[in-house]
């Protein structure tokens, strides 16, 4: 088995913005799958439910992607509020500013920042809560970022976010085992930014802790996402999970196909409904803490 390399933050970076930009088309194409009631749609309201928005509160959403859960809050904020989305790739903010145009926020204004969440400057801001779903596990500094940001907060200012739990909850993570089974490789290192870096209460704790912020508390959320059949849950790996398929792309093509075809056949086994279709559970971690009055 091949030695990982050594970490490296900058190309780390470039490779995630890349990578997300490149999944931006995909993460729009199954937006309707994941954002259901049951889906990712409930992890974005236990999330505004915790910030304990008021009308005319600002919220920063730190990594919005396609504009979650920064959008779901807009209504909560209104009249006269402002919703601030970044996220480290501008295709994916390009789904969320169509979402926003679409969308009936009335005077809710939504400002959109594309760039590092590390190196995020929002002026004279002052943010009433920061919002972050499925995003701060990737940041090399969790604690020192969210630490700078808290800066723009106000005092009693809420910090609302999740986190993807441990692999082994988390059922899109099921293809893994047999990814690294196929190309005899190891798990990716323990201690390094991705999906999975803060799925541990007490570390996801100690983040908001190490930043300043009070009153913590944590938990845990379901989110199920259906599929009709086994092969449409590959496909929707394969178009929005990149660091999932950043360890296949650059495969020769036939050893691509035997991933794949494993994937298929042995990950999504578990979650095949009466029905066939397949119910994917993903838990998440929530936590909710307050800055310091």
């Amino acid at each position: 088995m091949g030695e990982a390399p050594t970490f490296d933050p900058v190309s780390f970076k470039d490779g995630i913005r890349q990578e997300w930009r490149d999944a931006a088309p995909g993460w729009r194409d199954w937006l309707g799958t994941m954002e259901t009631d049951d889906g990712s749609g409930a992890l974005s309201r236990l999330l505004v439910d915790h910030a304990r928005l008021e009308p005319g509160a600002t919220v920063l959403d730190l990594g919005a992607g396609y504009g979650e859960p920064g959008l779901t809050a807009a209504p909560a904020v209104a009249p006269g509020g402002r919703i601030l989305l970044q996220d480290i790739a501008g295709d994916m903010l390009a789904t969320a500013r169509e979402r926003a145009a679409q969308a009936d926020l009335g005077d809710v204004a939504v400002q959109f920042f594309q760039g590092d969440a590390e190196e995020l400057e929002l002026g004279a801001a002052s943010v009433d809560a920061i919002l972050s779903r499925s995003a701060i596990q990737y940041l090399v500094e969790p604690a020192g970022t969210l630490a700078r940001l808290r800066r723009y907060c106000t005092p009693g200012a809420r910090l609302s976010a999740s986190v993807w739990g441990p692999p082994d909850r988390v059922g899109f993570a099921a293809c893994l085992p047999v990814i690294l089974d196929v190309l005899d490789l190891e798990p990716p290192p323990r201690g390094r930014p991705g999906p999975f870096a803060l799925g541990d209460p007490q570390r996801l704790a100690s983040v908001a802790a190490d930043a300043g912020f009070a009153e913590i508390e944590t938990g845990t959320v379901v989110a199920v996402w259906e599929f009709a059949t086994r092969e449409a849950c590959t496909r929707f790996i394969r178009d929005v999970a990149p660091p999932v398929t950043a360890l296949v792309d650059d495969q020769p093509s036939d050893v691509q196909e035997q991933v794949w075809r494993r994937v298929t056949e042995e990950a999504w086994e578990p979650f095949v409904a009466a029905d066939g279709r397949i119910h994917l559970p993903n838990e998440a971690l929530w936590i909710a803490a307050t800055n310091p009055r």
